[in-house]
C-alpha cells in the first residue's frame, strides 16, 4: 500500500507539494511517495500560541479554507492486512501478541510521542517523513527526530511483511539482483544472509537497510539505534559510544568532512528491517534475536520492494 495514499492524508496534493518544497529547500532529491506514515489533519482553535507557521520559503502558513491552520495528529496507519494479522499474526513470523507488540503498541507509542513532542513548534503540521530531513541535522532536536525515525522506519517494514508462504512466491527483480551482483550478492538467499550479518554487526538497538544510493548502486547498510538512511550525517553506521577501533576514527573524521562540506545524500531505503529487541521480545524473548532474524528475511514480500525502487 502506497504509504502516501488518500487514506493516510486529508489534502494528498498539499503533502506532495510540501514534501517537495521541504526537500528541496534542504537541497535533497524527492522521494518515492510511500516515504511517508500516517498524519491527521486536525483544525484548532485554540490560543495563538498553538498556532504553527511552516518554516519555508516566504515563512507561508498553511490555512484550511476557512482560514484556520491545521494541526497534525499523528496516529498508527491502517496496514494492508491489518485485520488478518491482527488476529492470527504473521505466519512465520509473529503471533497476534507478538504482532500486536511490536506494531500495534510500539508504533502507537512512537506516534503518541511525536504528537506530544512536535505540538506548538514548527514541525507540528508535519509528516514524520519531513520531521526527519528537517531535523537530522539539528542535535538540538534529537527527541523530536528520534521518534519521527523510529516511526517512519517502523512503518516502512510492516508495510513489506506477510506471511512466510506468500513471501516464497514473490523475488526480488531482476534489476534488483543485476545492481546487487556489483556487492557480489548473486542469489536471494546471499540476500538474506546479508541481511543478517549487517544485523549483527549492530552493538544493541538499530535496524537494518537495503538501499539505493545515487548512483542507482545497492547496498545493505546497518544503523545504531535510531540512525535514518536519508541523511548521511544521522546514518549512524557505526557506534561511538565505547572505544572505536583506528578505522572507524577515520571513518567518523571523514564523515565530519562529509557534513561540513554540505555533501548531498541521494540514498533511498528500499527495505528496512527493525533490529529493537521491541521487534522480538514478546515472540521469542530477549535472547531471540538470532531466531528472529532467520525468520523475518523469510517473511518479506519482495513484491512491496520491488515497487520502491525509484525509478527514473
Amino acid at each position: 500500500m502506497n504509504l502516501f495514499d488518500s487514506k493516510y492524508s486529508t489534502d494528498l496534493q498539499s503533502q506532495i507539494t510540501l514534501s517537495c518544497q521541504i526537500l528541496l529547500s534542504l537541497q535533497i532529491h524527492p522521494l518515492p511517495l510511500y516515504a511517508c506514515t500516517h498524519t491527521q489533519n486536525f483544525s484548532t482553535t485554540t490560543a495563538p500560541h498553538m498556532f504553527t507557521k511552516i518554516a519555508l520559503a516566504g515563512r507561508s502558513s498553511r490555512r484550511s479554507q476557512f482560514g484556520i491552520i491545521k494541526r497534525s495528529l499523528h496516529d498508527v496507519p491502517v496496514l494492508k492486512k491489518q485485520p488478518e494479522f491482527a488476529q492470527n499474526g504473521i505466519a512465520g513470523l509473529y503471533s497476534a501478541n507478538g504482532f500486536k507488540s511490536a506494531w500495534s503498541e510500539y508504533q502507537k507509542y512512537l506516534t503518541t510521542n511525536l504528537t506530544l513532542k512536535t505540538k506548538g513548534t514548527q514541525h507540528e503540521t508535519r509528516t514524520p517523513f519531513q520531521i526527519i530531513l528537517l531535523t537530522s541535522k539539528n542535535g538540538l532536536e534529537q527527541p523530536i527526530f528520534h521518534y519521527a525515525s523510529q516511526a517512519h522506519n517502523n512503518h516502512l517494514f510492516f508495510e513489506l511483511l506477510t506471511d512466510k508462504d506468500a513471501a516464497a512466491e514473490t523475488v526480488p527483480s531482476r534489476f534488483l539482483m543485476e545492481r546487487l551482483a556489483d556487492e557480489n550478492i548473486l542469489t536471494l538467499q546471499d540476500l538474506k544472509d546479508k541481511i543478517i550479518e549487517a544485523a549483527n554487526t549492530l552493538t544493541g538497538q538499530g535496524w537494518v537497510y537495503l538501499v539505493e544510493r545515487g548512483d542507482k548502486s545497492l547496498k545493505v547498510v546497518a544503523s545504531n539505534n535510531d540512525g535514518t538512511p536519508y541523511y548521511f550525517g544521522r546514518g549512524a553506521s557505526f557506534d561511538m559510544n565505547g572505544a572505536i577501533s583506528e578505522s572507524t576514527y577515520e571513518q567518523y573524521e571523514a564523515l565530519k568532512e562529509q557534513i561540513k562540506e554540505d555533501e548531498l545524500d541521494f540514498t533511498l531505503p528500499l527495505l528496512a528491517i527493525n533490529v529493537w529487541d521491541v521487534a522480538f521480545w514478546a515472540d521469542y524473548g530477549l535472547n531471540g534475536k538470532q531466531e528472529y532474524l532467520k525468520n523475518v528475511v523469510d517473511c518479506i514480500s519482495w513484491d512491496v520492494v520491488n515497487q520502491r525502487r525509484f525509478q527514473i
